[in-house]
């Protein structure tokens, strides 16, 4: 099974609760907007990918990768270019992956998950308005102690 984007259903909402995602800041738990929440969910591999918020002023875009528990809270920038007349291109660009250490081994896994959400990952866009979505991975994986 591939990752798809979709609303968060509202059968999988005490499980949206229970991954433990926190804000931005990494000081409160992340809200749930019932019917407006968005993530890139494969169940098949237990893994979600999940913005996290920030992207203004000096503060990076985060979005976690949930897998099996592991939360790998990503560094991203969104670019493109085009719009809904001509269709829109998105360029997602990882900027920074810690990978738990007790994940460590599986970090190629990982970055092939991490490849695969974000192929599939519309954010703003409306699906009849994309033209294509590309990935770019700008560093590499630095394995962390899990918090």
């Amino acid at each position: 099974m591939a990752f798809v984007f979709e609303k968060v259903p509202e059968k999988d909402y005490e499980f949206f609760k229970s991954m433990g995602l926190k804000n931005f800041w990494g000081t409160d738990s992340l809200s749930l907007s019932k019917g407006d929440t968005t993530w890139c969910a494969n169940r098949e591999k237990n893994a979600y990918l999940v913005a996290i918020g920030g992207g203004h002023a000096d503060i990076p875009e985060y979005h976690d990768l949930w897998w099996n528990g592991h939360i790998v809270r990503m560094e991203t920038l969104e670019a493109g270019n085009g719009n809904y007349d001509t269709g829109v291109n998105i360029i997602w660009i990882i900027k920074k992956i810690p990978i738990p250490r007790s994940i460590w081994i599986y970090k190629d896994d990982v970055l092939q998950m991490i490849n695969e959400a974000f192929s599939v990952d519309l954010d703003w866009c409306r699906a009849e308005h994309l033209k294509s979505i590309s990935v770019k991975i700008e560093c590499e994986p630095e394995m962390v102690e899990e918090k």
